[in-house]
This record gives structure tokens, sequence and C-alpha cells, in this order.
């Protein structure tokens, strides 16, 4: 489209209209000018919105609604993963190692190699990987994997001598360099003895190979129906001016809803707070670990692990400091987004926005916490009392054999039962935002739906659903992935359902999900017969 052109008024003809405002479906018309929706009613009135010269399309008994908004994605650390390789569903570390030959094998010649999301709890005796079995390909040639939940990372021979990792090298602070019996590093690092590494990575990346991740990244999240991210920080994973270097060729088919790291020079967040305003690349604020993950022992909690008798972990900012920088941010209006899977991560996380409400009185920021794999009953009330959003991730939960679940005797059936609390939350008056997590997970949001509205496994375990109190209807899951996502990014005004003067972000869908959210076989494969964003086809079956 040149300089100046206008683009056609679309009118979208569809039987099962969606428009997040309610549960029931319209059979009519959604019809767009440039880049807004100007109309979304039923047929005989959508008509007199139609002319000669509109382009029309016709989708019958369809099913339409407003586009994905995937509030919590690792942008960069998942371009980079699916470009290497995804690991997720490799059986075996062998098979692991050799899915990222075959992706590889024709570019050994690369400065590194990536890839992600592998899973050793899925593998013989839930053994962590070590150097050995990537030397065997790639002898070469660095490699630099992380693990499904990004808290740990695989590196071979060549990429621990690059970061000159040896049997010397002192461990981090909340981390560790995992070796073999003679203390020689064996190519597994832990939560903070990876992050360092990860961001060397990064900053030798150039804008230009930022954004051709990000568009490939785009290409892929078009393909699913999702229109929206929030991009949150690992460390220093996020490039606002690569994504703002697409957004000015006009290439970049994506919304990205950015958060820096909450300990960031505060005067950098200032000026990204001011200069990034814009309808694709916008700050939306901050964000940090509190603490890592139950599953890797690392999640901050209340009382002792069950499996580690006097072991609770630590958080990994100090309290005092979390709640004087909390308080900093809310002072300047910055939103603060916190990451923590532990029931003391997520109570921290409470007392530091209580503590800044308290100092500068209830502004609307909508602070965050992400997660919340395990809270409690008391703090679950609190979500709704101090308006924090919860920004959760379906996915997370079991997915597979439930009764095995580490879950199981790493926190216990107690605490279990306030594991991933989303209709708790809901009820509580919360926003959920939904995400992935992605490369943590699939980036497909039908898998997040599916789970919670089921909360089964893949193997449909256990019967009724895991804690089943907790299921989320249909149209609440589908809100929470499109509206609730748009309210946590302070754009509800312009995003997240289908009326007249959104932005004409939306996508057409095969199937009806009000139909077959509890079958897992179409939700799993479900795929967008069209995605529209800012008004423009950007997918199309």
């Amino acid at each position: 489209m040149g300089c100046g052109e206008k683009m056609k008024r679309k009118a979208f003809r569809c039987k099962n209209i969606y428009t997040v405002k309610s549960s029931e479906l319209i059979d009519g018309y959604v019809i767009t000018e440039e880049n807004k929706i100007i109309f979304v009613g039923s047929e005989d009135k959508g008509k007199a919105f139609i002319t000669e010269d509109t382009e029309q399309f016709s989708f019958d008994d369809k099913f339409m609604m407003p586009g994905f908004h995937d509030f919590h994605v690792h942008l960069l650390t998942g371009a980079m993963a699916e470009y290497g390789g995804i690991l997720r569903y490799a059986e075996s570390e062998e098979e692991a190692a050799r899915i990222l030959w075959e992706k590889n094998k024709d570019r050994l010649d690369s400065d590194w190699i990536f890839g992600g999301a592998w899973d050793h709890f899925k593998w013989p005796d839930c053994k962590l990987p070590s150097k050995a079995s990537l030397d065997r390909y790639f002898p070469n040639t660095k490699v630099f994997v992380p693990n499904k939940e990004c808290h740990g990372a695989w590196l071979n021979s060549k990429a621990l001598e690059h970061f000159h990792i040896t049997k010397d090298t002192p461990d981090p602070k909340d981390g560790y360099f995992s070796r073999d019996e003679d203390g020689e590093p064996d190519g597994y690092l832990h939560e903070t003895a990876q992050f360092q590494f990860l961001t060397q990575i990064f900053n030798s990346c150039t804008d230009e190979q930022i954004a051709e991740y990000t568009k490939a990244y785009a290409k892929t999240a078009n393909a699913l129906g999702i229109t929206s991210v929030g991009d949150v920080a690992v460390m220093n994973s996020i490039r606002e001016s690569a994504y703002r270097l697409l957004d000015e060729k006009g290439q970049l088919n994506i919304r990205v809803h950015f958060a820096k790291p909450l300990m960031d020079d505060f005067e950098s967040l200032r000026r990204l707070q001011a200069e990034y305003t814009g309808e694709r690349v916008r700050f939306i604020g901050t964000k940090d670990f509190i603490d890592g993950t139950p599953m890797g022992h690392s999640g901050y909690m209340l009382e002792d692990y069950s499996d580690m008798p006097g072991f609770r972990s630590c958080p990994m900012i100090e309290p005092e400091m979390l709640i004087q920088r909390v308080a900093l941010m809310s002072k300047h209006n910055i939103k603060v987004r916190l990451h923590a899977c532990g029931d003391a991560g997520a109570r921290l996380c409470l007392d530091a926005f209580e503590d800044a409400r308290k100092q500068y009185g209830e502004k609307d920021l909508r602070h965050c916490v992400e997660h919340l794999e395990a809270t409690t009953p008391e703090d679950i009330k609190r979500f709704g009392e101090l308006k924090v959003i919860a920004s959760v991730q379906p996915e997370h939960m079991p997915k597979y054999d439930f009764y095995n679940h580490p879950f199981h005797s790493m926190i216990g059936e107690e605490r279990m039962r306030y594991s991933w609390p989303f209709e708790s939350l809901r009820k509580s008056g919360a926003v959920l935002a939904y995400g992935t997590d992605f490369p943590v997970a699939d980036m497909s949001p039908y898998r997040g739906i599916y789970r919670s509205v089921t909360r089964l496994t893949n193997e449909g375990e256990p019967e009724g659903g895991f804690n089943s109190w907790e299921k989320v209807s249909v149209h609440e899951s589908l809100k929470a992935y499109t509206y609730g996502s748009a309210y946590a990014a302070n754009r509800e005004e312009e995003l997240g359902t289908l009326e007249p003067g959104k932005l004409a972000d939306m996508v057409v869908l095969d199937e009806n999900i009000f139909e077959c959210a509890e079958d897992r076989e179409v939700m799993f494969a479900i795929k967008p017969v069209m995605t529209i964003m800012d008004g423009k086809v950007v997918y199309s079956r």
C-alpha cells in the first residue's frame, strides 16, 4: 500500500461473532474502515455500511472473535529457541540433542546454535542433561539451550569455554553450575548462573538480527490468531529499538507491550515511559523475578518443601529493596509485574503493592503477579482488594501423568489445593490476563483455553479435572485471553473486544470454541482461517 493510500472498507460476514462483551454470539457483520471497527451487528443493519467499494469476506458458520493477546511471552528468547529447535516433546536427552542436530546441521558455521524448552522431567530418571551429548553432535559450534521454564540452560563444551566456566568458577548467588564427580562443569547452568550469559548473547545481536527474529515470531503468532503480546524481561532480552525498526518499515504485524527489568536505571525507565507510547510498540512498565519455580525447588515457599525438610528457598530480591523499588515505580506511575511461583513469593508481591498503595494512594496502575503456581486462600482474597492483575498461564498446569506430577512430592496435597487458582482469583475480583510464557509453554492459545476449561492432562487426568472448582468457563477464559490482557496493558479502550471504535484486531477460526472447548483433539488442532491486525489481513489460510 503506497504512502497516503487508504485501505478499503472491509465487511466480514459470519454467523458466529463473539464480541467478548457477552457470551451471546451475533449472526451478522463486523465492518472495518482503515484500522478501526465501525460496525458490529446484525446482517440487516450491517448492509447499510456496505458500498460498492467495500471488500467483502464471507465466513458462514465459522467463529469470529478479537485477536488473542498473549500477555506473557519472552519474545526474543522464544523466537531464537524456535529458530534453533523447540525440544519440549523430546522423550530423552539423546532425542533432544538429535532434534537440535537435525534442525541445525546445515548451519554449523553459525556463531551460536540455539534451541529451547527441553523438559528433563519427561526423560528417563528425570536426569538433567550434560555437555557430553551435545559435544557428540556439536564439537566445534557453541550451543546454548534454555529449558522449558527458562530457569536453566544446557551448554556444550565450546559454550562453556567461551564463557570461561571452569572447575574454579564460583557459583553465583541464587544459582549454580552443575558439576561432575571431578568438580568440572558438566553443561547445566541453573537460575542466575545462566542469566548473565544470556544477556551477553543478546547484547551481541544487532537490531537488524533481532528484527528478523521478531518478524519470524510475529508470523508464527499471526498464524495462531495472536495479534498482541506482553513481552516481559528475562534479564535484558528485550530490544525495543528493533521492534520500532520493524514498525517504522511497516513490517511489525503484532503489537508489543514490553516490560523492562524492575532494577534497570530509573531515568532510563522514565525515558522509555515517555518515548514508547505507540499503537504497536509500547512500554507498559517493569518486570522482575521474586523467585524461581517450585519444580526447581527455587519457588519461595511459606513452609518447607515436602521433599526437602528445612528448605523453603528465598526471594531473589531483598524484601526491603523490593518494597522501596515498587514504591518508587508507583510514585511515578510505572506498572510493576512480578514473577512469583511460590506462595511466599506471591505474598511478598502483594505486600509490596499494598505498601505502595498506602504511600501513594490507589492509583490505576494495574500491577501484576505472574504465574501463581502456589498461593493461599488469604492471599487470593487480597488480589481483588488490592486490584492486582492475576497474569497466569493455564498451560503451566499438569499436562501429562497427573498422578506422578512432581508437585505431589514437592509441595504436598494440601498446598496443591491452591495451585493455579484461576476461578478463585476471578471471584475475588481480580482481572485474569492469560498468556503462555512462550517458550516455556506452547504458543497456542487453544491449549491454554482447553486447560483452563477442563483442568485435565493430555491423558484426561484426573477424573473431573485438577481442583475442579477452579475451572473457568469458556466465556471467561476467552475474555481473559482478550479483554483481560488488554485491560492489564491499560488498552481496554482500544483492544480486547469487537465493538465500534476499537482497533481492528480479529481472528476467524474454523471451530466454534463454545462447542469444542472440552475436546482436546479438536482444540489442539485448531488453525485460524484468517487473522486481521490493524485492519490488515496478516494471515490467511
